[in-house]
């Protein structure tokens, strides 16, 4: 299901900007009707006071009438002497009555309109100055609508001003894009990351792909010119023995042919099974779990002995008991793979008897053959390498694959001649173990 960033930005911004408009309307009409409040009643006293001032004025006149003020919408007055008589009223429809002594605020509804009365009394007499609520609220109304004029008038804009920043946060993203359209598979070229801090860590996770994708293909372009170049000289033998059992008439020469055939079937069975593992290792596919070091040498039992015993080799296996080894969590079948490796390498090339050994710290294989030449103890590690001489049938991918498990375990091969003849092979505890 896809989705517009922009979108969800937007309704996210309005989903907690419009409630937070209504706290701050709601907190403003509060403070509005404090303040609108207490600057009415100020006015209010204010102008009692004033009155009152007059009273003595007032109460010296002798017209029978009363005098009226001109009437004032929203207000209304009126004052007594201190005998209780009416002097002044503006009443605006308003019936106030005379409260002799009291002096402070009252509330009062009269003709279904509510009224604030400040009453203010003396020895002159008293005053009292009204004014009709609904003229403070529609202060405060005004108030409201203004902010809600102001919200809805900067809020297209707001929206407007995050439309435009995404665009232009997210543009990076369209120059990445191309690039990504226009590379080859195997380029592991680091996408830039000229973007916002957000998204480096997608940039880093993509880097990352890329990478491993470059790793895989030239993994198996590798593996592929690996196998087609190694399996071409294998084929042909195989075919000229095929060949040759099909033309002769001698039982004997056919049946030399034929075992040649088996044995270059053999050849090439062996040799794909290495490139497959080392195409398997390349890839860095194992899994790290608890290991048990007697059962992975009954395997190691099961499956060497037969190729000790054809060539004539006495094997030695650490007792099945046997717990001490460097490692003790890591890929099971690597690590059977590895030690099968090491162990083929010593029947066929070295002979004699050949030993494996293990402690807390090290894995030893040895055998007692003629060990090889100190000039080429670091070639025979080197894919498909085969010292001049060698007749024993072998894929040279061996050694590479041992150094290359024993690496993802976090150990290291070293090879060294034995004293006594042959050579040993050590793995160790690199630093990373």
């Amino acid at each position: 299901m896809s989705y517009s960033l922009r979108g969800t930005l937007i309704r996210s911004l309005l989903k907690v900007v419009t409630p937070l408009w209504l706290v701050a309307c709601a907190l403003l009409a509060f403070h509005a009707w404090h303040e609108v409040n207490e600057l009415y009643e100020e006015q209010q006293t204010l102008f009692a006071r004033q009155l009152y001032g007059t009273l003595p004025t007032l109460g010296a006149r002798n017209e029978p009438q009363l005098p009226q003020v001109g009437d004032s919408d929203h207000q209304a007055v009126a004052a007594w002497n201190r005998g209780g008589q009416l002097l002044l009223v503006d009443s605006d429809g308003l019936q106030l009555d005379a409260r002799p002594g009291y002096t402070g605020f009252a509330s009062l509804r009269q003709h279904d309109e509510d009224w604030r009365v400040y009453y203010l009394s003396g020895e002159a007499g008293s005053v009292a100055v009204a004014q009709e609520m609904s003229e403070r609220w529609e202060m405060i109304g005004g108030l409201l609508l203004t902010q809600g004029l102001l919200w809805l008038l900067l809020l297209p804009f707001a929206l407007l001003a995050l439309w435009w920043a995404v665009g232009r946060g997210l543009a990076p993203l369209a120059h990445i894009r191309d690039q990504l359209q226009q590379r080859a598979p195997d380029d592991a070229t680091p996408l830039p990351r000229e973007v916002p801090s957000e998204l480096h860590t997608l940039i880093d996770a993509m880097n990352d792909l890329i990478e491993r994708m470059a790793q895989t293909l030239q993994r198996e372009r590798r593996f592929t010119a690996d196998a087609a170049h190694e399996l071409r000289s294998p084929l042909a033998a195989m075919r000229v023995q095929a060949e040759v059992a099909q033309l002769v008439q001698d039982p004997l020469q056919r049946e030399r042919a034929l075992q040649q055939l088996m044995s270059g079937v053999d050849r090439s069975s062996h040799l794909l099974a290495q490139l497959l593992a080392l195409s398997r290792v390349e890839a860095e596919q194992q899994q790290h779990e608890a290991l048990d070091w007697p059962l992975l040498l009954q395997e190691l039992g099961e499956a060497v002995p037969g190729l000790a015993a054809s060539h004539h080799v006495t094997l030695r296996l650490p007792p099945a008991g046997h717990t001490q080894w460097p490692l003790q969590h890591g890929d099971r079948t690597l690590l059977l793979l590895m030690l099968r490796n090491l162990l083929d390498n010593a029947i066929r090339y070295g002979g004699g008897t050949v030993s494996l050994e293990a402690d807390a710290t090290r894995i030893c294989v040895s055998d007692e053959g003629e060990g090889v030449a100190e000039a080429l103890l670091d070639k025979v590690r080197e894919r498909f390498y085969r010292p001049p001489g060698q007749q024993q049938t072998g894929s040279g991918l061996g050694l590479s694959i041992v150094e290359r498990i024993a690496a993802l375990h976090g150990l290291q091969l070293s090879l060294h001649n034995r004293n006594g003849g042959g050579l040993q092979a050590v793995l160790t505890r690199g630093h990373g173990g």
